[in-house]
């Protein structure tokens, strides 16, 4: 399952960043609700017990089902990259100590399973990782 967009009980389901867009993916206007501040306008609400305010006649909220979905989605891919990363942690000697040297490489995926199909490299000044799996929709990062 891929989760595009993440389900959010307090943001609508049209909702896209007002940053990059000018319009919600139903085609409302941003600009249409004129220097309303961002909180207060009908794409959000503080907690999904707050009743949808008036002003957009398509806003649409996930369902309790739908966050729960996506929740669990979440969850499970935070867990295959804390199990990948793990695995290039031990493939490197060990957690990162000041002084080590950067590394990079290719081991075998320990979530998909597929052979030398993880890529990683892991900083020599930080010891952050970045990795990613050639097989589709398996587990990719940057730390």
């Amino acid at each position: 399952m891929n989760m595009g967009k993440f389900a959010r009980a307090t943001f609508c389901n049209h909702y896209r960043a007002m940053s990059s867009h000018d319009t919600c993916e139903a085609g409302v206007r941003y600009d249409s609700f004129g220097q309303m501040p961002f909180n207060q306008r009908p794409c959000f609400r503080k907690d999904a017990n707050e009743p949808v305010r008036c002003g957009c006649d398509l806003v649409q909220f996930p369902t309790a089902e739908e966050v729960a979905e996506a929740d669990a989605w979440l969850d499970e891919r935070f867990a295959r990259t804390g199990k990948a990363r793990e695995k290039i942690v031990e493939f490197c000697g060990g957690p990162w100590k000041r002084g080590d040297g950067g590394m990079s490489g290719t081991i075998d995926c320990p979530c998909c399973g597929a052979k030398d199909s993880l890529l990683f490299s892991r900083a020599g000044y930080n010891g952050h990782i970045h990795a990613v799996c050639m097989t589709e929709d398996c587990v990719n990062w940057m730390e």
